[in-house]
């Protein structure tokens, strides 16, 4: 009876222990699909229906991260390709009112699932009717994940850089950061939190893999998004 009593409490022992690996591996599967695709029950909405073509690199180019969207996380969001339109801003008198994000303030996700287009040039925004440029790109969904209201940019830009992996590892900005000639009049972005900024990350091609992502830096913090695979022609 005693040997028998030893048989069942080891067996209690066993399913136990496997009980818990299958329940930690079940969080983990959840986990890993809630970092992986967090924004994949949104719906975007684009009123744009020009072709999208890939784009091509080019170490001359200049960085364009204009926000398509800032704003509440809901259920559906429509995108506005000119700037000017987007609210969200504090006049150049106010600079300063709200503090530059430290690096563990910003989630920054390259949705890959999904293709928007590029918003209008830097310098077409005031001037030309709404549209979006016919490259395709991927939505750059960055939320505000701390308790403060952060700045996020000036102007009509991102402070906001490409990157690429080479072949031994190390990862190389592609672009060159723009710079406004002057800073008179300039607005200030800012995100409230646990509210987003959609911005664009153009999609390349080429012949060789590699993987890419986006670095925010404004003041002396660098943020990182996901790493995303592409091609790029060297």
């Amino acid at each position: 009876m005693k040997h028998f009593a030893s048989i069942i409490l080891l067996l209690l022992i066993l399913t136990s222990c496997q009980n818990k690996k299958e329940n930690n591996g079940i969080a983990k599967t959840e986990l890993k699909q809630q970092f992986s695709e967090p924004y994949s029950n949104l719906i975007i909405y684009d009123n744009f229906e020009n072709e999208l073509i890939l784009d091509t690199i080019s170490k001359r180019r200049e960085s364009q991260f204009s926000p398509v969207y800032i704003g509440q996380i809901t259920d559906s969001i429509e995108l506005c390709y000119k700037t000017s339109k987007i609210g969200y801003r504090i006049e150049d008198i106010d600079w300063g009112k709200y503090r530059s994000p430290k690096t563990t303030d910003l989630n920054i996700f390259i949705d890959t699932t999904r293709t928007i287009g590029f918003p209008m040039w830097i310098w077409e925004y005031y001037k030309a009717p709404e549209h979006r440029v016919n490259k395709k790109s991927y939505p750059i969904f960055i939320k505000n994940q701390s308790s403060d209201t952060l700045t996020i940019g000036f102007g009509d830009v991102l402070p906001m850089l490409t990157e690429v992996q080479d072949s031994i590892g190390n990862w190389k900005q592609i672009e060159r950061q723009f710079i406004y000639d002057c800073g008179t009049g300039l607005t200030e972005f800012y995100l409230p939190p646990n509210q987003i900024a959609i911005s664009a990350l153009r999609q390349n091609y080429g012949t060789n893999k590699t993987k890419f992502r986006v670095r925010f830096r404004l003041g002396d913090n660098k943020i990182y998004s996901n790493e995303i695979n592409g091609k790029i022609n060297n």
